[in-house]
């Protein structure tokens, strides 16, 4: 298994750096798997390029026509047996690719990083028979009966998308993981004093709950926690604008930041106790919450406003790492909170947990070998 690739094996999707990137091929590269990065824009310019109506019309373009139409050319041309991940950003990508690869030759892997339509129903507010979600359903289709294999990010995932989709000829259940060499080392300690650090890092959309989190923050921060968020997008201004009052009373407890360069939100991931991570009711069919596992890394028991039947909750009690909180259970989330400062040992267990868990089982490495194994069964070696 770690004699090189005969063919190398491109990971495609539209933003590199975000769900794949250097670290992750660097890592594979040493298990003897030949990942290659192929995308539209780095993930650093993406963020630099959200201002601007015209930077955004240009940004649109690279992203959702000009990088399809490359990738297509890419897999029409490939040499047989080479192979490409393709991820559901955007939702057709792999359906297009596996489309060019009946040309060349070439072997396709769907990643279902997001599941459409059903992230376009629970987030986006359409119904199943608007046009858009009804092509989003036939893409999805087509691209589980004609690629190779077929990745989930979660057995329910699998479980709900294989009933309402089809079930791929190969299938896997392949996590996404985090680069935990940021962290190495870092293995958590006691803690001095009672104030809990509680942090929300990354993208707070449509299919995060930021309600619950808002409901139990609203009437006055518990003491001894703080809470700060370090967020974007939708989720994120609704929750700044419900809690402002509060943030002004309390801004050394309560703190709205926006995204982070890596060495800062480095400092700010290890500052972190508890990382708090969200999904409404319904996103549980849709997405796996990747920041969940860069939060782990980093040695930061996990808190989920999330349904008690989904993946994230089912990794939370696998690994003993956290405390999960239904959706809309305000009164259960504030009782948490405020009980966090007298649970040290607990919080610290949980952390310790959360460290190992991440660094044995979701690094870089460990990823890397479920895929070379799913590249064995399809011949790839």
């Amino acid at each position: 298994m770690s004699a090189p690739a005969a063919a190398p094996v491109w990971f495609c999707t539209n933003v590199g750096g975000g769900i794949f990137g250097a670290g992750q091929t660097v890592a594979w590269r040493k298990l003897g798997l030949d990942a290659r990065l192929h995308f539209a824009v780095d993930l650093a310019d993406y963020w630099r390029a959200k201002s601007g109506l015209a930077t955004r019309l240009r940004l649109r373009w690279a992203m959702y026509a000009s990088y399809p139409w490359q990738l297509w050319r890419a897999v029409r041309r490939a040499a047989p047996g080479e192979m490409f991940v393709a991820v559901t950003n955007p939702f057709f990508l792999p359906a297009l690719a596996s489309r060019a690869a009946r040309r060349s030759g070439a072997r396709v892997i769907h990643l279902v990083y997001d599941l459409y339509p059903d992230a376009l129903v629970f987030g986006g507010g359409w119904s199943s028979g608007h046009p858009a979600a009804r092509f989003a359903a036939r893409t999805t289709r087509l691209a589980i009966a004609d690629c190779a294999a077929t990745v989930y990010l979660g057995e329910r995932l699998r479980r709900h998308a294989e009933a309402r989709y089809g079930v791929a000829a190969r299938t896997r259940v392949i996590s996404v993981g985090t680069d935990t060499t940021v962290f190495a080392g870092a293995e958590p300690g006691p803690r001095a004093g009672r104030l809990v650090r509680c942090l929300y890092s990354g993208h707070m959309g449509k299919l995060h709950d930021w309600a619950t989190l808002a409901g139990a923050l609203r009437e006055g921060m518990p003491p001894d926690v703080a809470v700060e968020i370090a967020a974007d997008g939708p989720g994120a201004i609704a929750l700044k604008d419900g809690l402002a009052a509060q943030a002004a009373q309390q801004p050394d407890r309560l703190h709205f930041a926006g995204t982070r360069g890596n060495a800062e939100w480095r400092e700010a991931m290890l500052a972190a106790d508890v990382a708090l991570v969200t999904m409404r009711h319904g996103a549980e069919k849709v997405v796996m919450p990747s920041k969940t596992y860069s939060a782990m890394a980093a040695g930061q028991a996990v808190l989920a406003v999330c349904p008690v039947e989904s993946d994230l909750a089912d990794l939370i009690n696998e690994h003993d790492c956290g405390w999960v909180v239904e959706p809309g259970d305000v009164a259960g989330l504030q009782r948490l909170l405020s009980a966090l400062p007298d649970l040290a040992a607990e919080v610290r267990r949980k952390r310790c947990n959360a460290w190992k868990a991440a660094h044995a089982f979701y690094s870089m490495e460990a990823v890397g070998k479920q895929w070379l194994e799913l590249l064995h069964s399809l011949h790839v070696h």
